[in-house]
């Protein structure tokens, strides 16, 4: 039985007591008095597991957020404290890596004890003791965080929504009765047989062409789709005016049948698409990319791929606001957002999403 970890609390007293009576250095006591409060005063939860990813030690904040008595997360597998989408993510990514070296930071769902979930940030490191090698998490709560990013998305989407609606209401209906005068202009010179009804006919063909590409524009700004079926259609328009407009070709698949788990994901996923698709036109150099957009093993993903120039990833991560911005809009979402990218090999992103619908969300 592996006292060292069950009670450690109890473990410091007798510490403590053995320093009074002499059987070991005073200077000890104060240490592991000093550490055992620390780690039990800290703001942040504080799980230590071992190698199995199941649970040894846990400090009051940790267990005050997750809803649990101390005793009840004593070798409880620390994936049990993560919402079931995240499980697998979780066992691939930090247990089942045995040579390379942990993620340090990721953000999560984490479980509650009555099933109720909230938005988490973990901090992962590995820890050599002589009983072995174990994992220190330290957990933070980010519901208010979260709370904050998103309501400035919101504002910021809001705000998008009211520019593209003046370009739809306004400019394009300028444009719009552009297009009639100049043609009414080259009937009434046609039949006079003045010259310069060539000319109006042209200017009414450039008004016509600008009025759709400032209706294309609003469309973009402020997006009917927020069902699922709609976000496609969407998609399927932003291939479609991307090899309209560029000289890049861009294709459009479907796998699967996707279903987004709410209207506001489906906004944030097409945006991530269009910032992904406007990074491939500004700085890629490609000749075509694809938009894919699917579901498999109960996953939902956009992918974004390019034969472009390809990038140093540290480089293009650092330098790049789009991507931050992605990495940003994946987040609020709780999705995870994948670059993989090589000099002259092109660059994927992948979004990807677990479906799950009726999962209770708390923040």
């Amino acid at each position: 039985m592996d006292n060292g970890w069950l009670d450690e609390e109890k473990r410091c007293t007798f510490t403590i007591s053995q320093c009074l009576q002499g059987e070991v250095e005073p200077s000890y006591c104060s240490i592991a008095q000093w550490i055992f409060n620390v780690i039990h005063n800290i703001a942040e939860g504080l799980l230590v597991l071992d190698s199995e990813g199941n649970i040894k030690l846990s400090n009051k904040a940790a267990e005050e957020l997750f809803g649990y008595y101390r005793m009840e997360l004593f070798r409880k597998p620390f994936v049990e404290l993560l919402a079931p989408p995240y499980r697998q993510k979780w066992i691939r990514t930090f247990l089942a890596k045995k040579k390379k070296k942990p993620i340090n930071q990721y953000e999560l769902l984490g479980q509650k004890k009555d099933k109720t979930t909230f938005f988490m940030e973990i901090s992962v490191s590995e820890v050599f003791l002589k009983e072995g090698k174990v994992l220190s998490v330290l957990v933070r709560d980010i519901r208010e965080r979260k709370a904050l990013e998103k309501a400035a998305l919101e504002a910021s989407e809001h705000e998008r929504q009211r520019i593209g609606q003046d370009i739809h209401d306004s400019l394009c209906q300028l444009l719009i009765g552009i297009e009639f005068k100049a043609q009414f202009l080259s009937q009434e010179l046609r039949e006079k047989s003045a010259v310069g009804h060539e000319l109006a006919s042209e200017i009414a063909k450039l008004a016509r062409e600008a009025a759709t590409s400032a209706r294309d524009i609003a469309k973009g700004l402020a997006p009917l789709a927020m069902s699922t079926s709609d976000l496609i259609a969407s998609l399927m328009d932003l291939a479609q005016n991307t090899g309209k407009n560029t000289p890049i070709t861009c294709q459009f698949h479907l796998i699967g049948e996707p279903v987004v788990p709410n209207p506001s994901f489906a906004i944030q996923l097409y945006r991530i698409a269009q910032e992904a698709v406007n990074n491939v036109i500004k700085h890629s150099g490609a000749s075509h990319v694809d938009i894919t957009f699917g579901e498999t093993s109960g996953t939902v993903f956009l992918q974004v791929e390019d034969n472009g120039i390809g990038m140093k990833m540290k480089e293009g991560i650092n330098k790049g606001l789009g991507f931050r911005s992605m990495l940003y809009r994946a987040g609020m979402i709780g999705a995870n957002l994948s670059i993989d990218s090589l000099p002259g090999k092109g660059t994927k992103i992948i979004c990807s999403l677990p479906s799950f619908q009726n999962t209770k969300t708390n923040g």
